[in-house]
């Protein structure tokens, strides 16, 4: 059966504080990959975390673009149902109670009932607005009201529509950010007040169906924007816009597990990257570029961490969603473009956050699968001229350019340096796979080399990767398990195996395929201690690590992503499933509480949906997949490269059988499968067992 729309929870994860994560997820209701979420606020005071699960307080709906609590929100605004008069101007004082158990929390539609005033709200959205019915029930007159951070100004056009304006500013750049908000409304409007920096909307009716857009490019695109259809109509296709994504996996017998959790990941698959781009009345793809504040041709999209989303989410999205992967690189290619740089962190322009420049990993994983062709040459350009043109400002680019290229690493003047020189080693990689597909051999050859500098940082007597100076010596206050300073949110133990492009070489490096089969064993068994010294304090993914307890397979953050799966590369390739089904059953649970740590744009979930097909890319570039252990006893998959349907069965899938006895395809018995072997097949079947294989 298909996922059921209706029986996703968009709440699963969202348990979550500043110092521990349960995925740090909001509950969004919207379009897949929409300009716009629509969240219930219940507070005002936490900052970043303004929804709680378990708080029944409704401040209302507030339009957001928070990608991740770290990275913040902007260009929101909350719109709040009330009745009556209002004592006090605070959202404190127009907060109702609302029924948890009433309320509806589904990805294409939302229900809530403010209990205070008795006014049901529902939401379906679009991909630039929602259509939104207001209804008291008993018969009392509505009035709305807007709150923003930003600087809110609003326009009555005519006695049922308004234009609102906001302006702010981007959180690192500091360009101008306007949205444009469009609302009509279905009943009159009686009056309009400003009350301290908020505004109250008084109608003259008990309900209103109010449609919605917004715009960053201008006040007449906001209204083009607006929903052209009627409440019901909006949420059929929203809800048609779900199950298109939704429906390519087909779960046809669960066994013995539940499915909730899967269909939840795969709701927060499709999430990210957000839309930034609109379609002009003339049917032309527009966006604003923000770096000179002019309007330009073509697609843009943004809210997404490239550092946590190219191990995982994007790999997917080659195998189940080619043709939305194919805008998404058009619209990366257009913010390289417009800046000179291709993207890091993006909200909505560049933040300049987290080591490496890893949207190199996912070009070339689109490359060696013929994703795009004809964008891999300027592709390439690009990643070149990212790679070696330093940015003034220190946002765009590599970070210690210079530095990197005399040296062949960041020295200990430069933070998380191990982590950027092995990121950066990756993504040379990455450019020499782009070259070499292009037949530019020399160029390939020269960054295949660069490609190597990971090794700069190994330290042999302690079998770690650590922090150099510039004369080439190694930090003396060394300990493995310190987090931070050197480190990009790990320690040396999770870091050191962060070579997802050489791990032969890697295994070489740590005295070879024995040696590097202990590291991996100790690392599974070690106690999860931590040290704070780099950050000094407790950040929240220590604190996940240590309570798990996965010993120090950290699961709850990126660097450990693929450390189950090394052990295909080890003496003990059977400990992979055991790891993957073991962390499937305990760290992920269908909850508030769903996630063993951050949700990062849905780049965990993608990593429990590949571990749910029973395969794990683990190194994008690579056009291979490692396997690992089905969840699902039968599960479809359709691959629209192909316009067919892959069968993924699992033989013996009981409960307690951890590993994984034999892995055909098309009846073919495999250790690994290519990318286009698994798109040319029909059937990929697993048989489990108790106790691992023995040769």
């Amino acid at each position: 059966m298909k996922p059921i729309l209706e029986t996703i929870n968009t709440r699963f994860g969202t348990a979550s504080k500043h110092a521990f994560s349960r995925g740090n997820t909001l509950p969004y209701t919207g379009v897949p990959f929409g300009m716009n979420y629509f969240v219930p606020q219940t507070s005002d005071q936490e900052g970043s975390w303004f929804f709680d699960p378990h708080l029944p307080i409704f401040q209302g709906i507030r339009l957001t673009h928070q990608p991740s609590p770290w990275i913040g929100d902007y260009s929101w605004l909350l719109l709040t149902p009330v009745t009556g008069k209002i004592k006090g101007n605070t959202l404190f004082h127009r907060q109702s109670s609302y029924n948890l158990e009433r309320a509806i929390f589904n990805p294409h539609f939302l229900k809530i009932f403010s209990e205070r005033y008795q006014i049901e709200t529902q939401l379906s959205p679009t991909c630039h607005g929602a259509s939104i019915q207001l209804r008291q029930t008993q018969g009392k007159a509505l009035s709305l009201y807007l709150h923003a951070a930003d600087e809110l100004t609003v326009e009555q056009v005519d006695k049922r529509t308004l234009a609102l304006r906001q302006e702010g500013e981007t959180e690192t750049n500091k360009s101008p950010l306007v949205m444009y908000t469009a609302l009509t409304f279905s009943t009159d409007i009686l009056s309009i007040n400003q009350e301290g920096q908020d505004w109250r909307i008084d109608l003259a009716g008990a309900e209103a169906q109010i449609q919605l857009a917004t715009s960053f490019i201008s006040k007449e695109q906001a209204f083009f924007n607006l929903p052209k259809q009627d409440f019901t109509e909006t949420r059929a296709d929203a809800k048609k816009s779900w199950e298109d994504l939704l429906g390519r996996f087909d779960v046809v017998e669960t066994g013995s597990v539940d499915r909730t959790f899967f269909d939840h990941c795969l709701y927060r698959l499709f999430l990210f990257p957000q839309t930034f781009y609109e379609v002009s009345e003339q049917g032309e793809e527009i966006h604003i570029d923000l770096a000179s504040g002019t309007i330009k041709p073509g697609l843009l999209f943004t809210n997404n961490g490239f550092w946590d989303t190219f191990r995982t989410s994007f790999p997917l999205f080659a195998l189940i969603i080619p043709e939305h992967y194919r805008q998404f690189l058009e619209g990366f290619l257009n913010s390289y473009r417009d800046t000179g740089y291709l993207p890091k962190w993006l909200a909505p322009d560049e933040r300049g956050m987290m080591p490496g420049t890893l949207i190199d990993g996912l070009i070339a994983d689109s490359a060696c699968k013929n994703m795009a062709p004809e964008f891999e040459e300027e592709f390439l350009k690009a990643m070149i001229e990212t790679a070696t043109k330093a940015d003034p400002k220190a946002i765009n680019g590599r970070h210690g350019l210079s530095q990197y290229q005399e040296l062949g690493y960041l020295s200990t003047d430069h933070h998380e340096s191990v982590s950027h020189t092995l990121d950066y080693a990756y993504s040379d990689f990455c450019i020499s796979t782009c070259a070499a597909k292009l037949g530019q051999e020399e160029l390939a050859q020269s960054y295949a080399q660069y490609a190597k500098n990971y090794q700069n940082l190994f330290d042999p007597e302690t079998g770690y990767m650590r922090a150099r100076d510039v004369d080439g010596n190694f930090r003396p206050d060394f300990s493995p398990y310190s987090w931070g300073r050197d480190y990009a949110e790990c320690s040396a133990i999770q870091a050191s195996l962060g070579v997802l492009h050489d791990i032969s070489g890697l295994s070489q490096l740590m005295g070879g395929k024995e040696a590097f089969s202990n590291y991996l064993l100790k690392a599974c068994q070690s106690l999860p201690l931590f040290e704070t010294n780099g950050y000094g304090y407790e950040i929240h993914e220590m604190s996940e690590m240590a309570t798990a307890p996965f010993a120090q397979l950290a699961i709850s953050n990126q660097p450990s992503f693929h450390i189950p799966y090394l052990f295909r590369y080890s003496n003990y390739p059977q400990y992979t499933s055991l790891l993957i089904k073991t962390l499937r059953q305990k760290a992920f649970q269908a909850g508030w509480d769903a996630y063993p740590g951050d949700e990062d744009n849905g780049s965990l979930s993608a990593w429990y949906v590949w571990s749910a097909l029973g395969l794990y890319p683990t190194c994008p570039g690579k056009a291979s997949y490692d396997l690992g252990i089905p969840l699902f006893d039968h599960l479809r998959v359709y691959l629209a490269e192909k316009n067919q349907w892959l069968d993924v069965r699992t033989q013996q899938n009981h409960e307690h059988f951890h590993f994984v006895q034999d892995c055909r395809l098309d009846g073919k018995e495999k250790q690994s499968i290519s990318h286009q072997e698994l798109l040319n097949a029909k059937t990929l079947d697993f048989a489990l067992s108790w106790l691992p294989k023995h040769n």
